[in-house]
């Protein structure tokens, strides 16, 4: 298949794939086939959110472990708390990133 551009619109695409981080032929694909292209931003971003959520799955296994306390486990809650602050700040910081995408 052969496209035509002028050279404006074909230094944009290349722009665009780069951000994609696709090659053109790549990003021209997913286009043609009404694939969704994500920026690399993005893409890390979400890498990041679902590394944010199984951590906060992991620390509420362990408050759960703490409220059942049928193993005999003591755990730091002060020191759980702190982390899901922790995490909820990292959740913000990437929100935050993805909204300026």
């Amino acid at each position: 298949m052969s496209v035509y551009l002028s050279d404006e619109d074909h230094q944009s695409i290349m722009a665009n794939a780069g951000r994609a981080g696709l090659s053109f032929s790549a990003f021209a694909k997913m286009l043609c086939l009404g694939e969704q292209v994500r920026s690399l931003d993005t893409q890390l971003s979400i890498r990041e959110l679902a590394r944010i959520n199984g951590d906060l799955g992991r620390l509420g296994g362990l408050l759960k472990l703490w409220l059942s306390n049928k193993d005999g486990h003591t755990i730091d809650v002060r020191g759980l708390l702190r982390e899901l602050e922790a995490r909820q700040k990292e959740i913000k910081q990437a929100v935050k990133m993805l909204e300026h995408i």
